[in-house]
């Protein structure tokens, strides 16, 4: 007993020192990633590190996760409070939507600069989102992937962020196609109501496309079409609606104006909610931070930071000092032309060394080994074999045995009594 506790206590001591020198060199791999884009002090470098740990434990996220998205945001130029800040806003929306983190950085990008005008921040996208999902049948991740694919076109037509999201919101309930398909067909559409020639069509029909002299946005001219629309004869409506949408994209611009046409309409409803979003994605993510789950994510992330501090300090200046040494030792040898390398050289006469024994002594004590074996089973199999013929024997002597008894018993009817 008091082996196995010592051993078992020697083993556990053994993995926490693994798991500390391997939270060191992960940590300081990934702050260096981050380094070298940010190209900042070491003294800012450790302050945003530790806010990287404090986003992990945020969002509960790992800290491998949360060094990725950091160091994508990072890439953009971001200052350190807004790459630690986006990058919280990116892992919530990860949570939220199950999107992964490189996803739900490429999203909040395109929304943040797509709709810089307004001057909407990261955290107003995914609290709007946030707001329209738990109100309506469509999720974060649909929006997102709208947002994604129709931002810029949008932008150009006068759609602003809360409009999208609101018209993607009443497709998405009549048709159930999903964000990314809603997204392409508004793009295509937003793109061509911005054509000339359609917009000639569209005021032929009477659909009005300006107001105080300047063209309205997507949306309100999809609303001005869709009071039209059922006027236009069979052939109208076809040519109207090919000259807007295209071939591939009509049912989602009939979906649509199907909505735009009420008064009291999905599209109205939802832009409702966008526009009363207040921090309804952070009440949510705090929610989920109640779950067991969390709470594990939240301990791995205070372990692997305090892992990454104690072995960092204690083990990061041996391991540089020890690996240095060794690759200095291996360069030297294979300086001057002399060796092509002393690692390569070891690895042949590693190999070669084993061949050679392959095919010499180790041949033989092969060949030995599996002789005995087979001189070992030879005896077994005999050994079982007699032994079955034994049982044999001993069945057929007790069967002739109780055939004379009864034979007797028969003979000898007294015997019964």
């Amino acid at each position: 007993i008091a082996f196995g506790a010592s051993a078992g206590l020697i083993m556990q001591v053994d993995r926490a020192l693994k798991a500390m020198v391997s939270s060191a060199v992960k940590v300081e791999k990934a702050m260096k990633d981050i380094a070298v884009v940010m190209d900042v002090s070491s003294r800012t470098l450790d302050k945003f590190g530790k806010g990287m740990f404090r986003v992990a434990k945020d969002t509960a996220q790992s800290f491998d996760t949360v060094a990725e998205a950091a160091t994508e945001l990072a890439r953009q130029g971001l200052g350190m409070e807004k790459t630690l800040s986006r990058t919280k806003d990116a892992l919530i929306l990860t949570r939220l939507t199950g999107m992964n983190a490189a996803d739900s950085v490429k999203t909040l990008t395109a929304a943040v600069n797509s709709f810089n005008k307004e001057g909407v921040t990261s955290a107003q996208v995914i609290n709007r989102m946030a707001k329209v999902d738990a109100a309506f049948a469509v999720s974060s991740e649909d929006l997102a992937k709208s947002i994604s694919r129709v931002g810029s076109s949008a932008i150009d037509a006068g759609v602003n962020l809360n409009q999208l999201m609101a018209i993607t919101t009443a497709v998405q309930q009549k048709t159930a196609r999903g964000g990314a398909v809603i997204g392409n067909a508004f793009k295509t559409i937003f793109t061509r109501i911005q054509r000339s020639d359609v917009q000639k069509k569209l005021s032929d029909i009477g659909v009005a496309l300006t107001k105080d002299g300047k063209l309205m946005d997507g949306v309100t001219i999809l609303q001005n079409l869709s009071r039209k629309f059922d006027q236009l004869t069979k052939s109208q409506q076809a040519n109207i609606g090919e000259s807007v949408a295209g071939v591939f994209q009509i049912n989602i611009l009939k979906a649509a104006m199907s909505d735009l046409v009420n008064v009291n309409s999905e599209y109205a409803k939802s832009l409702r909610i966008a526009n009363a979003a207040t921090n309804e994605a952070y009440v949510r993510n705090e929610q989920l931070n109640q779950t067991l789950d969390a709470l594990a994510n939240k301990t791995l992330a205070n372990l692997t930071a305090a892992g990454a501090s104690l072995g960092g300090g204690l083990f990061e200046p041996v391991i540089r000092k020890v690996l240095g040494t060794v690759n200095t030792a291996i360069d030297s040898f294979g300086k001057d032309g002399k060796m092509e390398g002393f690692g390569q050289t070891i690895g042949k006469g590693l190999m070669g060394g084993i061949a050679n024994f392959i095919s010499g002594p180790g041949l033989v004590m092969a060949i030995a080994v599996f002789g005995k074996l087979a001189i070992s089973l030879a005896k077994f199999a005999s050994t079982a074999l007699k032994d079955v013929m034994g049982i044999n024997s001993a069945t057929k002597q007790r069967l002739a045995l109780e055939e004379a008894v009864v034979g007797l018993l028969q003979s000898e009817p007294m015997y019964l009594d």
